[in-house]
């Protein structure tokens, strides 16, 4: 006994840092033993049964049915028809009868120019016109006279002429002078000038006729031309529309091509709105087809689709679009020029659709049906969207699979396939 407590002693650490290390490795060692003997003496354990996995998700049970695709978009007011308002008619401004924001009526006067000069213009040529009118009188009445004067002037010809011939005779019989035979001859010589000259202005008659009523008809038009210039010094409104700015004052010169007055056109009011592309082809259709599209305005206001665009704007993505308002609401009804607004669109009814959340549709074509609690993909056409009365987002799409009764599920699934387990609810 005391040589094994010799032996022991022997092996034990002289430094206190060494019988803490053993002291250490004394029960690790411990409790690997320990360790080792529970799991050589504990009960087996028999492996569970594996079981698939079944996911949880929402159904909805879907009837399809003719419904309106609906969407949101937003237009802004404008006149198809705007016009930038002056005269060629030079001379100041005398009245500007209107401001910006005025609303016009046709013909009421907008500005008025000082029209001194344009009815001098226009005195001076009504009298050039009556002047021109008294020559066509004259050489009428000219006309007049040497037609009735025509047959005098040959008888006086055939008169002088017979007589020469008479004087000729005579001279053969030696019962006159040659005096005499030459006043005969000289008289017939006068009556055959005479009657050529008559002949020769009954001629020219008809050329002096149409050269005066060519100067007459051209003094008429610049009469008329003075006219329209005296009625332009008066600007007036060619639509009924409001006044969308004024260039003009008192006391400015006017000069041709200047812009005095801006205004559109009340009865070319419209919505210029974008469509997405997707609606495009539709619209188009709709419209040859005689269909109605219909948008409403937030206060409850229908507007009717009047055109589509052929053509994308430089800057745009969309086509444009273009909504009426209706025809008899009074203008002070309508929004202002220039305001945005939002439109909500309803097309014509499409048939056998069904109506489903976003979360249903994967990669915007499929759907998953749920049969014997198994997915079944769909493929659907996606016709379009529609906001329910309580102002929920739905889809509109459409597929033959798609029979009355069949349940899609309406959860957003990360692995969703054909043949997944799920468990409705």
């Amino acid at each position: 006994m005391t040589s094994r407590l010799a032996f022991l002693l022997r092996w034990r650490p002289a430094s206190a840092r060494g019988r803490h290390l053993a002291a250490a490795v004394a029960l690790l060692g411990g409790a690997v033993l320990a360790s080792a003997s529970i799991f050589a003496t504990g009960p087996a354990a028999a492996p569970e049964p594996r079981t698939e996995k079944s996911w949880p998700v929402a159904v909805l049970q879907v009837m399809p049915e003719p419904r309106s695709p609906t969407f949101t978009v937003y237009g802004r007011m404008e006149s198809g028809r705007r016009a930038a308002l002056g005269t060629d008619v030079a001379a100041p401004v005398a009245r500007v009868r209107v401001q910006e924001g005025d609303w016009v009526a046709r013909d009421d006067v907008l500005v008025e120019l000082d029209d001194a000069e344009a009815r001098l213009q226009l005195a001076e040529r009504e009298a050039e016109r009556a002047r021109q009118q008294a020559l066509l009188r004259s050489i009428e009445s000219e006309q007049s006279m040497l037609q009735r004067t025509l047959g005098q002037a040959r008888s006086v010809s055939e008169l002088a002429a017979r007589k020469l011939a008479r004087h000729q005779a005579l001279l053969d019989q030696r019962l006159i002078s040659q005096s005499l035979l030459d006043e005969a001859a000289a008289e017939a010589n006068r009556a055959a000038i005479e009657l050529e000259a008559h002949q020769r202005r009954l001629d020219d008659l008809p050329h002096r006729l149409a050269a005066q009523r060519a100067d007459l008809a051209r003094i008429e038009a610049l009469t008329e031309r003075a006219r329209l210039d005296l009625d332009r010094t008066v600007l007036r409104a060619p639509f009924d529309g409001p006044v969308l700015a004024v260039h003009a004052a008192p006391g400015d010169r006017n000069r041709p091509g200047v812009v005095l007055v801006e205004m559109a056109d009340a009865g070319a009011l419209q919505v210029r709105t974008q469509v997405p592309d997707r609606y495009e082809a539709r619209l188009h259709r709709y419209l040859t087809d005689g269909e109605t599209v219909r948008a409403a305005l937030a206060d409850g206001q229908t507007l009717t689709l009047a055109r589509v665009a052929h053509g994308i704007r430089p800057g745009q993505t969309g086509i444009d679009a273009f909504f009426r308002p209706d025809p008899t609401l009074p203008v002070s009804a309508l929004p202002p020029l220039g305001r945005v607004m939002e439109l909500r669109v309803s097309l014509p009814a499409e048939p056998d659709v069904v109506a489903l959340p976003i979360a249903s549709l994967y990669e915007n074509d499929r759907v998953f049906a749920v049969e014997a609690r198994r997915l079944r993909a769909i493929r659907v056409e996606r016709v379009g969207e529609v906001q329910t009365a309580e102002g929920d987002y739905r889809v509109l799409v459409r597929s033959p699979e798609l029979a009355g009764g069949r349940a899609v599920i309406t959860t957003q699934l990360p692995r969703a396939m054909d043949g997944l387990l799920v468990e409705p609810s």
